[in-house]
């Protein structure tokens, strides 16, 4: 249930917004909450004083969430600007309106003007500074003319006072809560995107140089503590250089990418596989021995092998791979020597010809 909750509540956080990580969703998330709080309080009144009989405050409610219907309008129709204005002037409006002729300065109900303010502080962008300081002003203005002035409130018994206070309370330390929590959320939401991008290769959509290489690092360690097997494979594309001198740039782009994407695909879940530099890649096979290693990246060369990866012009570019293997041994006690013995691999299946594996097995110093 409260899942269901959490992701309705999400959709109509981010309705009308596509773009996940833009650089003002986050004052975009705080307005669309701030016109749901609105709607949701307008409607609850509108709902009372119907039921009490007293027609001109239901009247001012239901002219007060037909306003927020409208600024909901704006958000989902991308106007955000006025979406973003419009909320603290009905919201300015209706503090004021309440508390100065409706329920009087006494209900407390004028310590809305805090949420006012938080919203202006979090919502408007430093190149809105003149909009944010005269709705803090307006705000800050009324607020000490509710607490100079004592108006008595025509439509509260004392009863209704104290229970409007409380709720006043809790809309205060609840809408507080929430901004603070969309806040949070964003950043870490922001923070994880870019860890992403900080880890990913941009052409081939694969672990970058750094991230692969760290991924190296904590399998070699795990596979020493545990004392199980583990192999590491350095792939190269044969002729790359050939390729994109004869095919192009552009051409070289797209085999890269097609390449990577099979690649990823053909291996298992646990592996790991990044791009190392250039036309290089690297495969990490965790608790694998190197025959049942050679099986998985013989599939991967013969898949390689198998494409046909064609430009936009028609033209069918022919790819293979070479690929050298190597497998943790007793006297190993750094990754950096796997990756050695690879490479040593990966120079002989090239000097024998390209496109084939080279295992290295024996650690000679």
């Amino acid at each position: 249930m409260f899942s269901s909750i959490k992701k309705i509540t999400e959709k109509l956080l981010n309705l009308g917004f596509d773009d996940e990580y833009g650089n003002d969703l986050n004052q975009k998330h705080v307005v669309n909450f701030s016109y749901m709080m609105f709607c949701i309080s307008s409607v609850l009144m509108l709902i009372v004083f119907t039921s009490r009989c007293m027609p001109s405050v239901a009247i001012f409610s239901f002219v007060g969430l037909f306003l927020g219907l409208i600024g909901l309008r704006y958000n989902y129709r991308g106007y955000f600007y006025r979406a973003q204005v419009l909320m603290p002037i009905i919201k300015i409006v209706q503090i004021g309106i309440l508390s100065l002729f409706y329920f009087g300065t006494n209900s407390g109900l004028h310590w809305l003007f805090v949420n006012v303010v938080a919203y202006s502080f979090v919502v408007f962008r430093s190149d809105q500074r003149s909009t944010k300081y005269w709705v803090v002003c307006v705000s800050a203005l009324l607020f000490l003319a509710c607490e100079l002035l004592d108006t008595r409130g025509l439509y509260l018994t004392k009863i209704d006072q104290h229970a409007v206070i409380v709720l006043v309370f809790f809309s205060v330390s609840f809408y507080f809560a929430m901004v603070i929590h969309l806040v949070m959320n964003r950043l870490k939401s922001v923070n994880r995107h870019l860890r992403i991008l900080a880890e990913k290769d941009e052409l081939t959509g694969l672990s970058n140089r750094r991230k692969v290489l760290a991924d190296a690092v904590n399998i070699f360690a795990d596979s020493v503590i545990n004392r199980e097997s583990c192999v590491f494979a350095i792939v190269d594309l044969d002729h790359f250089k050939k390729i994109n001198d004869t095919f192009g740039h552009e051409a070289g782009d797209l085999v890269l990418s097609k390449v990577s994407k099979l690649m990823a695909s053909v291996i298992r879940p646990q592996d790991k596989i990044g791009r190392y530099g250039g036309e290089e890649f690297i495969v990490i096979l965790p608790n694998t021995t190197l025959n049942a290693a050679e099986r998985i990246m013989e599939h991967m060369r013969q898949s390689v092998e198998d494409m046909l990866i064609e430009t936009e012009h028609g033209i069918v570019i022919p790819v293979t791979i070479s690929i050298g293997l190597a497998s943790i041994e007793s006297s190993v006690s750094r990754y950096e020597e796997i990756l050695a013995q690879a490479d040593k691999g990966l120079y002989e299946a090239k000097r024998s010809g390209r496109n084939r594996l080279s295992a290295q097995s024996n650690y000679q110093n």
